[in-house]
């Protein structure tokens, strides 16, 4: 199912063990998984995906990454709401991510957006 897919890949953001968060990766994300983070760029493949999140936890002691919607899908694709907490409770960031699954039901692209929607331009 792919709530638990998107909730292994949650968990590996808050996992500090690399070997831990490699195994939840790995039940994740596709061998090939690409990561689109708008201010860091493109990471392709588990390791790289890895790579970035070992370096969350360096950049944001104690913080925490939750869902805090439900994920709504559709052929193959699916979008769900985030935020980033601080070790203090506070709020660091909140975003949406727009994910695309591969035939065995593991994230093939994540697409991370950061803050709210902008407003109409007039």
């Amino acid at each position: 199912m792919l709530d638990d897919v998107v909730r292994a890949y949650d968990a590996a953001w808050n996992e500090p063990d690399q070997a831990a968060r490699a195994e939840l990766l790995a039940a994740s994300l596709a061998e090939d998984a690409e990561l689109v983070d708008p201010m860091s760029g493109r990471f392709t493949g588990r390791d790289a995906i890895d790579e970035r999140i070992a370096g969350f936890g360096e950049r944001f002691p104690g913080a925490r990454l939750t869902i805090t919607s439900g994920i709504d899908e559709h052929n193959g694709f699916a979008r769900y709401a985030w935020e980033l907490t601080a070790a203090d409770g506070s709020l660091v960031l909140d975003g949406v991510d727009i994910v695309e699954r591969d035939d065995d039901n593991r994230l093939r692209r994540i697409v991370m957006f950061f803050g709210p929607l902008p407003p109409v331009a007039e």
